[in-house]
């Protein structure tokens, strides 16, 4: 970017309504964006929310967002043909090619699929490049579930595994937290891991695949953080000596993990 706080402005092609509160967006943008990225969507008179690309192109980008505060409610109530205000991309990406040769594992919990859907569809186009290629996802119940018309594409029961943690007669898939689902699939020693969740989820697959055998160095993520400027300026988003909104907010885990696990960071 020349001017890391030009604001931007792209047309909403498409609204999709994933659940009672997360809606995805597909937008007209000229941007050039990575897997692992993010912007800051813009509503005047709110501010700023960092929102993670969830995939881009052909000159369009998908963001998918929940309300939870003034700026990402406001967004919600845009429609087709509105504009959206944004600045970015931001971050650094995840390292595709760290896992070239080698079984890559990722895993999701939650909105965090968002995050993992673009390096997971652009794994899925390069599986050759991998010893093994398969995708764990979590979420809290049956409607929480996100990208429901992409299971197929993805491999759903084959390449892209689901676990839900509350039980619902709609739902004849693996029912448990995702640490279960963990357990029952093989962790082999060349394995590289790409992960992004809630804060517990993170830290209780790190531990069971540290007891598996998996090296914290072996394992990468995507670190939700309320990030305020973006470019390493207000601190707002400081984790030990590392700015999440420039540093990241893709972080190898032992890099990260003496300030993710402490509470008052």
């Amino acid at each position: 970017m020349i001017n890391p706080y030009m604001l931007n402005e792209g047309r909403i092609k498409k609204v999709i309504k994933e659940s009672g509160d997360v809606f995805t967006f597909h937008v007209e943008a000229h941007i050039k964006a990575l897997p692992g990225q993010y912007n800051m969507l813009y509503a005047f008179g709110m501010g700023e929310a960092p929102i993670t690309i969830a995939y881009s192109e052909n000159d369009h980008i998908v963001h998918t967002i929940r309300s939870v505060g003034d700026v990402t409610k406001h967004i919600d109530t845009l429609k087709e043909g509105d504009i959206l205000y944004y600045r970015g991309p931001y971050g650094n990406v995840w390292d595709l090619k760290s896992a070239y040769g080698k079984h890559l594992l990722i895993i999701s919990g939650g909105l965090g699929l968002a995050a993992t859907r673009w390096i997971y569809e652009t794994a899925l186009k390069e599986k050759h490049f991998f010893k093994s290629l398969l995708h764990l996802y979590g979420a809290k119940d049956y409607e929480s579930l996100i990208y429901r018309y992409l299971y197929e594409r993805w491999g759903i029961g084959k390449s892209f595994l689901i676990t839900i943690d509350k039980p619902d007669e709609r739902w004849k898939g693996h029912t448990g937290m995702i640490t279960e689902l963990l357990k029952d699939i093989e962790i082999e020693h060349d394995t590289v891991v790409f992960m992004c969740g809630p804060d517990p989820m993170v830290k209780a697959c790190v531990l069971k695949l540290e007891e598996r055998g998996l090296p914290a160095k072996e394992i990468y993520v995507s670190l939700e953080r309320h990030m305020k400027c973006s470019v390493g300026t207000c601190g707002h988003c400081m984790m030990g000596p590392f700015f999440v909104c420039k540093d990241g907010p893709v972080f190898r885990y032992d890099k990260v993990r003496e300030f993710f696990e402490r509470k008052e960071v």
